[in-house]
């Protein structure tokens, strides 16, 4: 088995290098909820309070169902497969490792550009604070401490994320209190204004629905628990209760959060879409509060990059381990900090690109790999029943699965043109390559080139 050292490079030893169970049920969860980044709602508001006419609480309450449904499946693949490789490990195992590539390569599109757009965020956040620092030098910041970070271990990240996530669910705390407060103060919190922030005279279920697809958009990384299945102590119970409670509680506190700011500023006019939240913010807890809850964001966003580096990575290593990565260096564990620090290091190269990419560019990459995964998860549930039949759940679990492939369908139909050509051109260099591999399909995938 082959290990690697910082002092000594590639050394061979008699005992394999493995990843180190460090996690907790609450640890996984946070972790995803750290991905999914909840404070996120503040920047999304108002292009949500557009597309709905005013409706966000609607299109949460949607999203977050939808999610769900996923986040089942995801559990579900976890017990029998609790493997550090999400998707990937699913539908290789439960069909064959072509299959597995072809999921794990559209994986890996989402899963190298999360990171990058999360750290183009905080760059951008970062360079309106100071704006005499450009954002290209809070990049290389950026990617630099959440590289260092995630390459001392699972037990470090840990600690250093659940002191962020503490923080800023203190922020979104206090908020809710100030928004209520306001709100009890004018009158405002009755029956009929809670009503009012789900539905009006102007809304539409198209219009709901269509704020339903942007809203799961913010969702993206809950799948990421799954990653971490080989460094949490008892994965085939902690990892299925640890996706749903991270998809639940983000969503939860996106319908909480969206119905009050909803509720503060009816309607959807606001003299700047992109900044309606932050304006929002200053009406209820002003400028004081606007101050400390952006700077809670913008270390929010930190703390989701780095849990976006150490899904990354981990899929990376999955894949590797496997033998269908082109370069064995994708495998190696760091000899004491059991990392697999080249996998780290090549991510945080990944962001550095993110000076050269604005952000819509980079976002609209991001979702063709992630609804890929969720479809292929949620048929990965129902290929099992049909063949294997190991998943309990009945009825209840098809319809639930049925229902989540749908979801994840609509929403691959539902991606801008940019998204899909660019998530299809990356499809294809994986298909080229699986071609090469398995010299036109006459071999396996696994057999050694």
């Amino acid at each position: 088995m082959v290990r690697y050292s910082f002092a000594h490079g590639i050394t061979n030893v008699p005992h394999p290098v493995a990843l180190q169970r460090r996690l907790t049920t609450l640890s996984a969860a946070l972790f995803g909820l750290s991905y999914i980044c909840p404070t996120v709602v503040i920047s999304t508001l108002g292009v949500l309070a557009v597309n709905t006419r005013g409706a966000s609480a609607s299109a949460y309450v949607v999203a977050t169902l939808a999610v769900l449904l996923t986040a089942v499946s995801y559990g579900r693949m976890a017990t029998l497969y609790p493997e550090a490789g999400s998707a990937y490990t699913y539908v290789s195992r439960t069909t064959n490792a072509a299959l597995g590539f072809v999921i794990g390569w559209v994986l890996i599109l989402d899963y190298l550009f999360i990171p990058m757009v999360i750290c183009l965020f905080t760059a951008k956040a970062f360079e309106v604070i100071l704006p005499g620092i450009s954002f290209r030098f809070w990049v290389v910041v950026v990617a630099a401490l959440t590289t260092a970070v995630n390459i001392l271990g699972i037990k470090i990240a840990n600690r250093v994320n659940l002191t962020i996530m503490a923080a800023q669910l203190a922020v979104i705390a206090a908020f809710v209190i100030l928004c209520t407060v306001f709100l009890v103060a004018r009158g405002h919190l009755s029956p009929a204004g809670l009503a009012s922030a789900f539905a009006n005279p102007l809304t539409s279920v198209p219009d709901i629905m269509s704020g339903a697809a942007i809203a799961a958009y913010s969702f993206l990384g809950f799948d990421a628990v799954t990653t971490l299945a080989e460094e949490t102590l008892d994965p085939t119970r902690s990892i299925p209760r640890a996706t749903v409670l991270a998809a639940g509680a983000g969503g939860l506190i996106f319908l909480v959060t969206a119905t009050l700011m909803t509720l503060v500023h009816p309607g959807f006019q606001f003299s700047d879409v992109d900044n309606a939240g932050f304006e929002i913010l200053e009406t209820a807890g002003g400028g004081t509060f606007l101050l400390i809850f952006t700077a809670v964001l913008i270390v929010s966003y930190i703390a989701a990059v780095m849990c976006a580096q150490a899904g990354s990575s981990r899929l990376l290593y999955v894949m590797g381990r496997d033998g269908v990565m082109p370069l064995k260096h994708f495998a190696r564990l760091h000899e004491r900090l059991r990392t697999p620090v080249f996998n780290i290091a090549l991510m945080g190269v990944v962001m550095l690109a993110g000076e050269f990419v604005d952000v819509e560019t980079a976002a609209s990459c991001v979702n063709f790999g992630a609804f890929c995964a969720f479809l292929a998860v949620n048929l990965c549930v129902l290929i099992d029943h049909v063949s294997e039949g190991r998943l309990a759940g009945g009825v209840w679990k098809l319809a639930q699965a049925g229902g989540g492939a749908f979801t994840a369908a609509w929403l691959l139909a539902s991606l801008h043109r940019t998204a899909l050509t660019v998530g299809l051109i990356w499809l294809g260099l994986g298909l080229a390559y699986l071609l090469f591999r398995t010299r036109g399909f006459t071999r396996g995938i696994l057999t050694s080139a």
